[in-house]
């Protein structure tokens, strides 16, 4: 949460945990106008807008879900699955409601990581229900900045919650493009340092950025397909108030399309930084490889010549007596030194 945010609210207090996840907890304050503490189930919110009513759950216990069934007739199964972390994003309609799961990537400091939250939405017509599984700043900032709003509300007339949802789900989106920026940056940083020398280094680097990568693109993966279900169930029911008409949610969909080829290139991107990272490296082994190679190459015969001189034979070694016996030795192994720098040098072996 920004400190401007924090000035704005300031009975919404952050704090992090041992695990590195951001939260946040509620203290005494006055309720905000249009704003409703939901006495059955705890850490609630319920909003009244003109035509419809806005209720949030945070992390809804089987007491809480209990209430939701009571209260709203939903599916036991969209409620079961409400209580715990979904694995993909999806879009169930009936007759009375539509239950929308979506999956939003959250950057995880301690760990430098991306982690999933869960929003499910039942969309009614007289009602916008909304489950956090997790904890999504960006969404808690959005529905505590419709609680302290009457403008807000009123802004929002219509006779069903689409275009709140629409709201919603436009912040949240706005919310993703800073961290996908943040990814294009990793990769600009890491194709500085590897063309910089430093390719050791960037090997937990790339691993990283390339975990956090996959995890996004598997989050965000279905988000279009189901906006674009989504869209044609509201503009075909006629208990809502949204018509074929309103492209506003075209607009999301746009957003999620985007996101997706720009991660898409992202993809790419990491997979040939890292291909270039490990061919560097391979290079550098290689040419490690060469120089020692080159030193074996060189110091072989001289070793051979000396451990020969070496044996005194008597009678049959060379200039065993003779005082200059070690210079001739060492002037065999100048000798063969010279010829062998010059045959590597006409090679071009260095």
């Amino acid at each position: 949460m920004s400190p401007t945010t924090a000035t704005a609210y300031p009975h919404i207090l952050p704090y992090e945990d041992r695990d590195g996840y951001l939260w946040y907890t509620a203290v005494s304050r006055k309720s905000q106008p249009g704003e409703k503490q939901n006495g059955a189930m705890r850490n609630a919110t319920e909003i009244k807008f003109p035509h419809y009513t806005l209720l949030t759950v945070s992390n809804p216990a089987s007491l809480d879900l209990d209430e939701l069934a009571r209260r709203w007739h939903f599916h036991p199964l969209d409620l079961q699955e409400a209580g715990t972390l979904a694995k993909r994003s999806r879009l169930e309609t009936y007759a009375e409601y539509a239950c929308l799961v979506t999956l939003w990537p959250t950057y995880r400091r301690s760990t430098r990581d991306i982690k999933p939250v869960v929003l499910t939405f039942f969309i009614r017509p007289d009602a916008l229900i909304v489950l956090q599984r997790g904890t999504f700043p960006v969404f808690n900032e959005v529905i505590q900045r419709y609680a302290g709003s009457n403008e807000l509300r009123t802004a929002l007339g219509e006779r069903s919650p689409e275009r709140l949802l629409y709201e919603i789900l436009n912040q949240l989106y706005q919310s993703l493009f800073p961290m996908i920026d943040h990814l294009i940056d990793d990769c600009d940083v890491i194709e500085q340092e590897i063309f910089a020398s430093h390719e050791r280094q960037m090997i937990s680097h790339i691993l990283a950025i390339r975990r956090n990568i996959t995890d996004v693109r598997k989050i965000l993966q279905v988000h279009k397909s189901v906006l674009k279900r989504l869209a044609a169930f509201l503009t075909e029911n006629p208990r809502y108030a949204m018509r074929s008409t309103d492209r506003y949610f075209g607009d999301l969909i746009d957003y999620a399309k985007e996101d997706w080829d720009t991660l898409e290139n992202l993809k790419e991107r990491i997979e040939a930084l890292q291909q270039t990272n490990e061919s560097q490296i391979s290079f550098r082994l290689s040419d490690i490889m060469k120089t020692l190679t080159i030193i074996s190459v060189f110091t072989f015969p001289l070793t051979l010549v000396a451990s020969t001189f070496a044996l005194n034979t008597e009678g049959a070694m060379p200039w065993l007596h003779d005082p200059n016996g070690f210079w001739y030795v060492v002037g065999i192994q100048g000798a063969l030194a010279a010829v062998m720098f010059l045959v590597f040098k006409r090679k071009r072996w260095f």
